[in-house]
């Protein structure tokens, strides 16, 4: 099984990365094929300047987005850290999630797609982390199932968002063993 997770964060080697390195090492320790993609090495940008030609699978815009969906497509699971911005799922995050719409040419496509993701979100309630897992779960509404989807909220663990420290947290390692579970479950 091959296992992709992709850090849509703003800034590298920051929770989001750090967080998928300690699950996508869980999956290895079971044997499975893993790859951690991080959306700031990547041209990532949002539908603009178009006639909507996306409609007929012609994008104007180039940059890495129709990379990232052909790699993500490949895989079996694919699990996306999202941090949280001004109380909402980051801007990379939903620039490439609203370019999907030049991606799939049928329902068909786009539910394979869905049943392989899964999330982990990563925001203090009190600034809109529970929002941000509620806009990234609304965009995938339609079908008969639903990803695993975790929220880490620092502040629930004494930390701060900007350290990106969170991993080092027992309970949360420990949380995130059982999303893990959850997915492998899943097959």
């Amino acid at each position: 099984m091959k296992v992709i997770g992709v850090a849509f964060s703003a800034r590298k080697g920051g929770n989001c990365a750090r967080i998928l390195r300690f699950c996508l090492q869980k999956f290895e320790e079971k044997g499975h094929e893993t790859e951690l993609v991080e959306a700031y090495d990547l041209e990532i940008r949002p539908c603009s300047h178009c006639e909507y030609e996306c409609f007929t699978g012609n994008c104007p815009i180039n940059d890495d987005v129709p990379a990232l969906y052909r790699k993500a497509i490949k895989a079996d699971v694919l699990i996306f850290a999202v941090p949280t911005y001004g109380g909402h799922a980051s801007g990379l995050y939903r620039a490439f999630s609203e370019r999907g719409q030049a991606v799939f040419k049928s329902y068909e496509e786009w539910k394979a797609f869905k049943e392989k993701l899964n999330f982990i979100l990563i925001g203090n309630t009190s600034s809109g982390g529970d929002m941000a897992l509620h806009e990234v779960l609304y965009g995938l509404t339609g079908g008969e199932s639903w990803p695993e989807a975790v929220l880490l909220s620092s502040n629930e663990y004494g930390g701060g968002s900007l350290r990106g420290n969170l991993i080092e947290h027992p309970e949360v390692r420990a949380r995130l063993e059982r999303f893990v579970e959850r997915i492998i479950q899943r097959g």
